[in-house]
């Protein structure tokens, strides 16, 4: 049985650029079109759009629709937890959130190295558990960014799990830090059911060079770029649901066209995808995905705003760093505002780096942005 799309709520449309102002307007509308079109599975978590993206699925979908009809996901933050009434308290504001007396699928939010003793000296596994058994949450799991050995030794301690999300893309299939590939293959030897994130890398995918879309337009001139990304990992077997975050309108018409007509990656396309990681990998300077996790409350005390100043560096990359004027000006601006830090203000705690589903040295990287950012502030 073929994957199907699933609409994930953490990066949705704003206003002015104010990650908490959600276009309500523009996200019903997208909540109904993706409701007349069969797509019925949504995906939200405690920390999206700093709390907001719950509470707008509440009046988009939960308000408008019959609880029945709709599949919701969402996620127990294990950054935000310190002790076990914790888990509690969190999981019914996220009840009250969303309007819902249950989640359909419920998971513990990013099991890593970093989060480890966290689910040791907190019992999050026996939380969710018994949600299950109270009927509060009908499949529980969680999300996972880290090692395969990690991977399974929480799978051989907990086989009570029913899915795995898993970060899923023809760029981190083989990457020898994300190991994508071997952690979908420990997945399948559980028997889990897996769900799909990232499947366009942050929009790393969609926004490759032009050598590498050439490649894919050549081969398939009337499909998007992002069609290639969400066939390649709706192609796996036991992927139920490939969860993409969708910024607009015309992004969620053209995932749902993907599969409503989907038609499985084919080894020629495989040889095809692996020409144009190459390029990628070659012409991303900080691979960012711009999750945000790096900027949690209590992760980093200067409040450097990494994902932002990464995606200008990458802009500027692209530049060659010749007349990158423009985004010296948008890294000024940001940094002297008085909530947030400058590059060379990190200090190298490494908080930020242990939490990054990429595995990314930020610092060593945040060392760079301020090497071609700051010393030429001066000038301006």
């Amino acid at each position: 049985m073929a994957a199907e799309f699933g609409f994930g709520l953490m990066r949705l449309p704003v206003i002015d650029d104010n990650v908490e102002d959600i276009d309500i307007n523009q996200l019903q509308e997208m909540v109904d079109t993706a409701m007349e079109n069969g797509v019925n599975f949504f995906d939200t978590a405690y920390p999206y759009h700093n709390g907001e993206s719950e509470k707008a699925i509440k009046k988009t979908l939960v308000d408008k629709y019959p609880r029945d009809s709709y599949i919701l996901s969402n996620k127990l933050p294990l950054f935000s937890i310190e002790k076990e009434e914790d888990m509690k308290n969190i999981f019914n504001i996220q009840i009250q959130r969303c309007g819902v007396e249950y989640f359909d699928y419920y998971m513990l939010h990013n099991l890593s190295t970093w989060s480890k003793t966290i689910f040791k000296d907190v019992d999050c596994f026996s939380f969710i558990k018994k949600l299950k058994e109270e009927g509060k949450a009908k499949k529980i799991g969680f999300s996972f960014h880290d090692t395969p050995e990690l991977l399974k030794e929480i799978l051989s301690k907990h086989p009570e799990m029913d899915f795995i999300l898993l970060q899923i893309n023809f760029v981190d299939w083989e990457n020898e830090s994300i190991k994508a590939k071997e952690c979908y293959e420990i997945a399948l030897d559980y028997g889990l059911e897996i769900l799909v994130m990232e499947p366009l890398k942050g929009g790393t995918i969609v926004n490759m060079p032009d050598s590498a879309k050439n490649l894919l337009k050549n081969y398939h001139p009337n499909d998007s770029i992002a069609k290639w990304g969400l066939r390649f990992s709706g192609s796996l077997d036991n992927v139920s649901y490939v969860l993409s975050g969708v910024g607009d309108l015309e992004q969620l018409k053209d995932n749902i066209k993907t599969f409503n007509e989907f038609k499985p990656i084919t080894l020629n396309e495989l040889t095809l995808l692996s020409d144009v990681t190459e390029i990628i990998n070659d012409s991303v300077a900080i691979p960012c995905t711009g999750c945000g996790y790096c900027l949690e409350d209590g992760i980093c005390e200067r409040h450097i705003p990494i994902a932002e100043y990464f995606n200008l560096y990458n802009q500027a990359s692209l530049l060659g760093f010749k007349d990158f004027s423009t985004q010296q000006i948008y890294y000024r601006t940001i940094g002297l505002s008085p909530d947030k830090g400058l590059a060379s203000e990190c200090v190298d705690c490494g908080e930020c780096s242990k939490i990054c589903p990429q595995h990314l040295e930020i610092s060593k990287y945040l060392m760079e942005v301020y090497k071609k950012f700051e010393i030429t502030m001066n000038e301006f």
